[in-house]
């Protein structure tokens, strides 16, 4: 039993100064699914909808696709240290329209940020929460 308390002990002092993942820490797939989207866009035109995340083909980057009002958006981008970069544009049929957006990931899965419409100098603000099912 002695032999048993010595060990658990020795291996909670040898861990303890060791970085374990904490909550809220990145993985791979961790921005990946479907949110609840609410913004206001360069012109100060308020929307709602969907953005859907996936990772793409080449698994490195993720798929972006935004079904808004009045707009579907597609878009490529890449997460790193808490922060989606991405660029979009809308989908054929709808006027074209093209930008950047950068969010950052919140400790309840949120994503906030600013998107940006090529040609305009004023960033649009964005939301974008978890559909929890």
């Amino acid at each position: 039993m002695y032999r048993l308390f010595a060990l658990a002990t020795a291996l909670a002092i040898a861990t303890a100064g060791c970085a374990f993942p904490q909550q809220g820490s990145e993985t791979p797939d961790q921005i990946g699914g479907t949110y609840y989207v609410n913004g206001t866009d360069a012109r100060g035109v308020e929307y709602g909808g969907r953005l859907t995340i996936s990772r793409a083909d080449n698994r490195a980057d993720y798929e972006l696709q935004w079904i808004i009002t009045g707009s579907i958006q597609t878009g490529t981008g890449t997460f790193g240290r808490g922060i989606l970069d991405a660029t979009w544009r809308t989908a054929e049929g709808f006027a074209p329209l093209s930008g950047t957006a950068r969010y950052e990931l919140q400790d309840d899965g949120s994503l906030i940020g600013e998107r940006f419409e090529d040609g305009r100098d004023v960033p649009g603000y964005e939301e974008a929460f978890p559909v929890l099912e």
